[in-house]
């Protein structure tokens, strides 16, 4: 059985190469467009998978020609894909705008990720009560994610939880029964019940958030780094500078290499440390997928950076 397990989506993500993020209204021409697989939980599992741990996956893909090629996908990268079920729905479609200065913005067709039901973990339970990390997120249905989170709490299996996209009906039991919590800038600010980001209430929006019953919570900042707080420590972690092409998959990048070092018996800074690398080499690729790094590729950048 695998160490760490993943239940999540699987996309195959449109990437169209424009001249600059569109606004409402505007018409612009695309440079590229490219075809790779996506969807944060085959993201998440992938990017663990590269830098060295046993990973399975659970979820849900449609019988066309899409779901297959990712399932390929996940099988070149030795993940276990017993718990994957094919749906009689398309499989999941993002459409991804990406800038020359590496920004992005994204819509997705949720398709099969939206069959992931209550049924489908029971039949594939014993995949995450052998496991010793479960990694959520929010692209499958939420009574799904909230289950599993139900689950491993009763089986003694730290959860994972990355809040993405986020919604104010993830509620606080949920959060208590997730042994990590990874928002980003924009989720924290949601959770915390606020409308938009501000560097003037980041510690307050941190504060609030851990208070509905977080343990141990992990802000990214992109390419202002992250911060570490458990209620007693808040420790910032300065992101690494490199040219960034495309940061579509940073955020899984840095999650799957996170759980990657806990299951090694790496200290949460250390992890930390090690997945800020790994989203950092992310960045320097185009793509989801394609783009996370190997344990060989993070290792050789660890050793060099500061050379």
């Amino acid at each position: 059985m695998a160490d760490i397990v993943v239940v999540g989506s699987l996309n195959m993500d449109m990437v169209v190469q424009v001249p600059h993020i569109p606004q409402v209204g505007e018409t612009i021409l695309a440079k590229e467009i490219h075809y790779h697989g996506g969807g944060k939980g085959a993201n998440q599992a992938i990017a663990a998978a590269r830098l060295g741990s046993s990973v399975a996956m659970i979820g849900k893909v449609g019988q066309d020609k899409n779901g297959h090629a990712l399932l390929d996908g996940l099988l070149k990268e030795n993940i276990d894909i017993t718990g994957i079920e094919f749906s009689e729905d398309m499989t999941g479609t993002a459409f991804i705008n990406v800038s020359p200065d590496g920004n992005n913005n994204i819509v997705v067709y949720p398709g099969a990720n939206n069959h992931v039901d209550i049924e489908q973990i029971r039949r594939n339970r014993e995949i995450i009560e052998n496991s010793k990390i479960c990694v959520l997120q929010m692209e499958i249905p939420y009574e799904v994610v909230k289950y599993v989170a139900t689950l491993c709490h009763e089986k003694g299996i730290k959860v994972v939880f990355n809040p993405a996209p986020a919604t104010d009906e993830i509620d606080d039991d949920l959060l208590k029964k997730s042994h990590i919590l990874i928002p980003n800038e924009t989720e924290l600010f949601i959770l915390a019940g606020e409308n938009k980001p501000s560097a003037e209430k980041l510690d307050q929006a941190i504060e609030k958030v851990y208070k509905r019953g977080v343990k141990n919570l992990i802000v990214t900042l992109g390419d202002k780094g992250s911060i570490y707080f458990d209620g007693q420590r808040k420790i910032y972690f300065e992101s690494k500078k490199v040219e960034a092409v495309d940061s579509t998959a940073a955020g899984d990048s840095f999650v799957g290499a996170l759980v990657t070092g806990l299951v090694e018996g790496k200290s949460m800074e250390e992890s930390i440390e090690f997945a800020t690398s790994a989203a950092a080499l992310t960045v320097t690729k185009l793509g989801a997928q394609r783009s996370l790094p190997t344990r060989q590729e993070v290792e050789a950048f660890i050793k060099n950076y500061n050379k």
